[in-house]
């Protein structure tokens, strides 16, 4: 893609780093690069600084902008939801674009409501692949650090899928690790979401995807068969045992179950049995997934701050034992809370819920017969979690919400749990 002299929009800065990233791209390649936001640049940390110092225009407004029309290019944030384009706007183009319409190596895609992050890092640390895209280091930034043939494992959600079905890349497989309901708050409504998901099975040369995904893929994708979590073991598709649940140092059958689908990536690409169960050997977890943060007098504390959707929260809630107070609750994207609310009376947990779905949170479990706790702050969540267990158990921050209501985003709301749950350790060990 040329884009020297051209006007390029930047939609969408964020504070992620994918708006820096692409805009560094474009100018890098001669684009006459311009930002386009709701927040003043000086909002934004060190990539508004940035932008300023690079002295790309900052304007201030949406779609009705006159920088919008005037522009040749836009590269859209994928946060920004279909409903706010205009009818007629320049070519549009997300920042993953620009990486696929570049990028020559090899490539595995990965999406699903839940399980894409684990998975992904799976796949990354089995084949030793850089991995990238959505919660991982911008696509973009992966293309400037280690150039264009760089084998990358791509964590790709809806939004970004959105965008790229206007020209899909292809990859050497892609896998779909689960389907259910999400992001109505962006998509129109349900079907539109699964849709956008389903879409990728036909971009990849051949497919992986969960048993449960399977039936809605269409006969001309290419299935590959699954190595299955049976009993502890991980069984290969022609029925030999090479792993064993002691091989996966990750918390929860749900964690198997990924471990699967990414060992049948891994075999499928070159690797052996005996190099597959080796390599699963080392992989450990990522911050915010069922994240051990810290134990004190018999309580601990687990961030699984990546669980933003009610399907994701009671695999949380399955891989803990013992006493557990769940915090749930967070910024609304359409989600039902009813059967979560099933689980949590099911696993016998209490519940205390904060943010903008605390409220229908709190009335789901209250069907099922769970008194559920307000807290107006984190800090008075963990401070009541705490309280409820008593003499020990697990406080799980499990929200099946995502954050924005009232922090930064999942890593924001993970850190902020770790640091108060060391404070409360602290205080309880001292006093």
């Amino acid at each position: 893609m040329d884009l020297r002299d051209r006007r390029v929009l930047i939609w969408g800065f964020g504070h992620h780093g994918g708006g820096l990233a692409a805009a560094r791209f474009c100018a890098a390649r001669g684009a006459q690069v311009s930002v386009l936001e709701k927040k003043p640049a000086t909002a934004l940390g060190a990539g508004g600084a940035e932008a300023l110092a690079h002295g790309w225009a900052w304007h201030l407004g949406d779609a009705s902008h006159p920088v919008f029309a005037a522009s040749d290019l836009i590269v859209a944030s994928p946060a920004i939801p279909p409903r706010a384009w205009p009818d007629n706007h320049p070519p549009v183009v997300p920042p993953e674009g620009l990486f696929f319409a570049s990028h020559r190596g090899r490539r595995v895609a990965v999406t699903g409501t839940k399980g894409k992050s684990t998975t992904v890092h799976i796949i990354g640390a089995l084949l030793g692949w850089t991995v990238g895209g959505n919660s991982n280091e911008p696509l973009l930034e992966v293309f400037t650090r280690l150039g264009p043939e760089v084998p990358v494992v791509c964590e790709l959600s809806s939004f970004q899928l959105h965008y790229l079905a206007a020209d899909p890349p292809r990859f050497d497989a892609t896998v779909l690790t689960s389907l259910a309901r999400d992001h109505l708050d962006w998509h129109p409504d349900e079907a539109h979401y699964h849709a956008t998901k389903l879409r990728m099975a036909s971009w990849g040369e051949v497919c992986v995807a969960a048993p449960e995904v399977q039936p809605r893929l269409t006969a001309d994708i290419t299935l590959l068969p699954l190595v299955r979590y049976r009993d502890g073991v991980f069984v290969g598709p022609t029925g030999e045992r090479f792993a064993t649940r002691g091989d996966l140092a990750l918390l929860g059958d749900h964690n198997a179950h990924n471990a699967g689908l990414a060992l049948t990536v891994a075999l499928h690409l070159g690797l052996s049995p005996a190099q597959a169960a080796a390599r699963l050997r080392g992989v450990r977890g990522l911050p915010h997934r069922l994240e051990l943060v810290h134990a004190a007098l018999g309580v601990r504390f687990v961030n699984d701050s990546i669980a933003t959707t009610p399907e994701a929260a009671m695999a949380g809630l399955a891989a803990i034992a013992g006493p557990l107070v769940v915090i749930l609750g967070g910024s609304d994207k359409g989600a039902d809370y009813d059967q979560l609310a099933s689980a949590v009376a099911a696993r016998g947990a209490q519940a205390i819920v904060i943010g903008q779905t605390a409220k229908v949170i709190s009335t789901a479990l209250g069907r099922w017969g769970v008194n559920a706790h307000r807290a107006d702050t984190l800090s008075d969540a963990v401070t009541r979690a705490v309280a409820q267990l008593g003499r020990g158990g697990t406080v799980l921050l499990s929200p099946a919400c995502a954050s924005f209501d009232m922090f930064n985003g999942f890593e924001d709301r993970g850190r902020q749990f770790a640091e108060q749950a060391i404070a409360h350790g602290t205080r309880r060990a001292s006093g």
